[in-house]
């Protein structure tokens, strides 16, 4: 891809957009940067930037910016659905993720993990296995660091696992991983994607470019998934609890993968969603040869990431889980799932659009006391609550005091929003750790 000289507008001033802009000042292109936030809350490197002759746009979207430009570069966050973004796309100026810019300018392998849920205990995964087989592994995009922060600089790697958004795939047109792993879709960012349908397309978009040189690793007991799954043009292996052939499958005890079994009984994550995402891992790691005994011993030693069904600590003879990632139903749902009744949830944040009746159904069969937060909490009372003894609070820590007023013996509390979390909180770590501050605290 020739950059120099060419107009390229970068929209979104975060952590990613700082790389793209610099790999663009690398590149010779004329830049112009666009961000909602106002300037002075801006990241200091944007000073620097205006310095180096790239025109800032802050606090605002200018139709004419956006029109300006040759090529434009959201970057991860920014909805396809911004005004200036579908009036520049209707006058034929090309819309990219920075994935796809980063794209044109990387040479090694790459594994590419998407889904609603699942996608950074996968990729992190993925990635131990192959370093402890040996490999140089850059593990980033949607999680750590950028890909654009590695373009034409991917020579000291053998493989690239990338963690990839919606957002971000949404926004290709050459992106091509030699393997693609598809974990889940469920309903999810419904406040940037205009549809259901959409948000469907960009995750199945993964598998758009491959041919049958390539691979893809998919959910096959995901009905959203196997109704798309005919679209795939790459060499297929299924996963899941449904034997099919040519591809990896849980038997209730083993894994099975060909004529390979794998004992996954001492694994330390929690749940079938996590002998899910293993099989994902088994699969990805197999193609790239490493060998059945490591995999095995990797997965199994492997410890859960902070903030996905991580436990706390017991009080009162509860024990608490910080399930804070958990940003969205279908991921809460999975997590229930994980656990015996009886369970005391607590839930609730910022809103995204999405509807919490896929929860009905387990938290009426498993969930004695309902705690709801933020936001969302009234919605939410409105679809769960019913004949479920519900509290609501106005803080994180009322929420924990209401449901430390009702734990009892062998209870599971679990933490676990099906929401965002900036209504209150910077992000789902930030929330994270003060809901452990707060449980701990207590605990002494």
């Amino acid at each position: 891809m020739e950059l120099s000289g060419k107009k390229m507008l970068v929209v979104g001033l975060g952590k990613t957009g700082i790389q793209t802009v610099r790999f663009l000042l690398k590149k010779g292109a004329e830049i112009r940067a666009s961000d909602i936030t106002p300037f002075e809350k801006l990241r200091e490197e944007v000073k620097e930037f205006q310095r180096l002759g790239v025109k800032i746009e802050a606090g605002e979207h200018k139709n004419e910016t956006f029109l300006w430009a040759d090529k434009i570069v959201l970057s991860p966050g920014v909805p396809f659905g911004l005004p200036s973004v579908k009036e520049a796309r209707a006058r034929g100026i090309e819309i990219i993720s920075e994935l796809e810019l980063a794209w044109s300018f990387i040479n090694k392998p790459v594994v590419a993990i998407t889904g609603s849920n699942g996608k950074t205990t996968t990729s992190t995964l993925i990635a131990r296995i192959l370093e402890a087989s040996g490999k140089k592994i850059f593990l980033g995009a949607n999680i750590g660091t950028p890909l654009i922060q590695i373009a034409e600089d991917d020579d000291g790697f053998d493989f690239l696992v990338l963690e990839l958004s919606s957002f971000q795939l949404q926004g290709i047109s050459t992106f091509k991983p030699y393997i693609g792993v598809l974990l889940n879709i469920s309903p999810n960012h419904l406040d940037h994607h205009e549809s259901f349908d959409e948000y469907v397309e960009s995750k199945i978009k993964l598998f758009s470019n491959q041919t049958p040189l390539e691979w893809a690793i998919y959910n096959g007991d995901d009905s959203v998934i196997k109704d798309n799954s005919l679209r795939i043009k790459s060499r297929k292996i299924p996963f899941g609890e449904t034997p099919i052939e040519g591809g990896i499958f849980f038997d209730g005890t083993y894994v099975r993968f060909g004529d390979e079994l794998y004992d996954l009984r001492r694994m330390k994550l929690i749940g079938i969603h996590n002998i899910e995402n293993a099989l994902a891992a088994i699969a990805s790691t197999r193609i790239l040869g490493c060998e059945p005994e490591l995999i095995e011993s990797e997965i199994v030693k492997f410890d859960p990431l902070p903030h996905r069904i991580e436990f706390v600590c017991e009080v009162s003879e509860g024990r608490f889980y910080n399930d804070s990632k958990s940003t969205s139903p279908g991921a809460t749902l999975r997590a229930l799932e994980s656990f015996p009744p009886p369970i005391i949830l607590i839930a609730g944040g910022k809103d995204k659009g999405v509807s919490y009746e896929v929860l009905k159904d387990t938290v009426h069969k498993k969930v004695k006391l309902l705690v709801l937060f933020g936001e969302s909490r009234f919605r939410m009372q409105s679809e769960l609550g019913g004949e479920l003894e519900t509290a609501l609070a106005s803080s994180l820590e009322e929420a924990v005091d209401k449901a430390l007023v009702k734990v009892a013996k062998g209870d599971t509390v679990l933490f676990s929003p099906a929401c965002s979390s900036f209504d209150m909180f910077n992000s789902y770590e930030e929330r994270g750790r003060r809901f452990k501050e707060i449980v701990q605290y207590i605990s002494v």
